[in-house]
């Protein structure tokens, strides 16, 4: 026997025991899910916090909102002078801040999302 022929032995061997593992593994019967343990933690502000929680998210809330609004205009403003003016450089940033605040626009939605589902009602 060559080396050549060995190598192709050994990689013929190594093909079969793969496929049969392969097969082993096929055949073998369904597994069994791990028994499913639901914690009971039920997010909830302090005693006598809660109002000022609420108040404290509401501001936030709308101060986003009104930064983001506030940035679209002055995008918006920012590509309508641009153009009067023939400043290019001027409609261009007020392109990407659009681009910026649409971004940030979803990002917001989302972290909006992810904070209702922290402090949201509690258990249900």
């Amino acid at each position: 026997m060559t080396v050549g022929q060995g190598t192709a032995a050994v990689r013929a061997a190594s093909t079969v025991v793969l496929v049969l593992a392969g097969l082993v593994v096929l055949s073998s019967g369904p597994a069994t899910a791990a028994p499913e343990i639901a914690a009971a933690v039920c997010p909830a502000a302090p005693p006598g916090m809660q109002g000022f929680a609420d108040d404290v998210t509401a501001w936030m809330k709308w101060g986003v909102l009104a930064l983001i609004g506030i940035g679209a205009v002055a995008s918006l403003g920012s590509i309508l002078v641009g153009r009067i003016f023939s400043h290019p450089h001027a409609s261009r940033y007020g392109a990407m801040g659009v681009a910026v605040v649409v971004m940030v626009a979803i990002t917001y939605t989302v972290i909006l999302t992810i904070l209702d589902s922290i402090t949201g009602s509690g258990c249900t």
